[in-house]
């Protein structure tokens, strides 16, 4: 299973979830989502548009954990 992990690239760049929000029009619901670091059911667009923001690819802000049910 594939998880988000943006917390670090949010500190490299100093963004607030506030802000990614207004940048990407996306949900503050679905920013803190994909900051909690949980299993969510993540569309690609959504995805596509976090990796632009953050200039770079999908592959880095995405980890594979072991799962675990």
């Amino acid at each position: 299973m594939y998880i988000v992990n943006l917390y670090n690239i949010r500190w490299k760049k100093k963004y607030t979830q506030e802000e990614i929000a207004e940048s990407t029009g996306l949900s503050k619901k679905t920013i803190n989502q994909l900051f909690s670091g949980k299993y969510y059911n993540y569309e690609l667009n959504t995805l596509e548009t976090i990796a632009k923001f953050f200039n770079c690819k999908i592959h880095d802000i995405l980890i594979e954990v072991d799962d675990k049910n």
